[in-house]
């Protein structure tokens, strides 16, 4: 595997505050990229940087500007942003030039794994690892890890940061029965509880992450049963629920949250207005 100050191999950098589904859907393209140069799977990393202040700081000084992610590193140098990758194939060709071929064992679940991944398909005969851990600060995965995470585990975020017992609802709070788009593209049934000062994201009893009014910037309503709602400094919130739910978490965030309608089906906060 690849580790986060190695100069050997391709990091791909997320930062999950950051992540939107084309992100994830970006993230898969440039595996498959990689991994049709015939990169091993075991040269690429993907590194969650949300936390890693000197490698952001890293980045920005190498674009020149506000960087977009996914970015990427090669053999120990900063190359460039991910969306750039197909269009300079060429370039990258000559730099993973050593990298390509080079004999790595794989078990027989690894390649199973990686061949459904490339053919788009479902995998076979593969040994889920539900006992993966990976902490928090210094969040990195392997391919495989990442796609053992995003196929086989039901361990749904490897960024995940500890959970607490769900408290008693009390009368006051209204609790929604959703599906949720997490970082790198599963989908996860989830429960939303709003009570009158937060949110709890509740999965098996326990809250995966409690979230606050005050913080959220804009909620976009995507189609009749798709919201999107953005919060400072946390991954946005892709929502998925039946028509009538929508609608009525819609009514409660925009008027705990204090958003104000900003265009067409979006809501914005009003302090962040003024």
């Amino acid at each position: 595997m690849v580790e986060l100050y190695d100069s050997f191999g391709i990091k791909i950098y997320v930062d999950h505050n950051r992540t939107t589904s084309k992100v994830i859907d970006l993230q898969k393209k440039l595996f498959k990229i990689f991994l049709s140069r015939k990169v091993p799977h075991s040269l690429i990393s993907i590194f969650d940087i949300a936390y890693h202040f000197d490698i952001q700081k890293r980045i920005k000084a190498h674009s020149q500007k506000i960087p977009r992610y996914p970015y990427i590193e090669i053999n120990g140098k900063l190359w460039g942003e991910g969306d750039m990758v197909e269009s300079r194939i060429e370039e990258i060709d000559v730099l993973i030039k050593e990298l390509v071929n080079r004999k790595v064992e794989s078990t027989a679940n690894e390649k199973s794994l990686v061949d459904a991944f490339l053919s788009d398909t479902e995998p076979t005969d593969i040994e889920s690892k539900p006992n993966l851990e990976i902490g928090y600060i210094d969040s990195s995965l392997n391919l495989i890890e990442w796609l053992s995470y995003g196929i086989v585990s039901n361990i749904w975020n490897p960024w995940r940061l500890p959970s607490e017992p769900v408290i008693p609802q009390d009368s006051a709070d209204i609790e929604f029965e959703v599906v949720r788009t997490n970082w790198y593209g599963r989908h996860q049934y989830r429960t939303y509880r709003f009570t009158p000062s937060e949110i709890y994201r509740i999965h098996n009893n326990t809250v995966k992450a409690t979230l606050f009014y005050k913080d959220i910037q804009l909620l976009t309503k995507v189609d009749s049963k798709n919201i999107i709602i953005k919060i400072l400094n946390c991954e946005d919130q892709y929502i998925q629920a039946v028509e009538e739910d929508i609608s009525k978490i819609i009514e409660v965030v925009t008027s705990r949250a204090y958003l104000v309608p900003f265009g067409e089906n979006e809501w914005k906060s009003s302090v962040a207005l003024n």
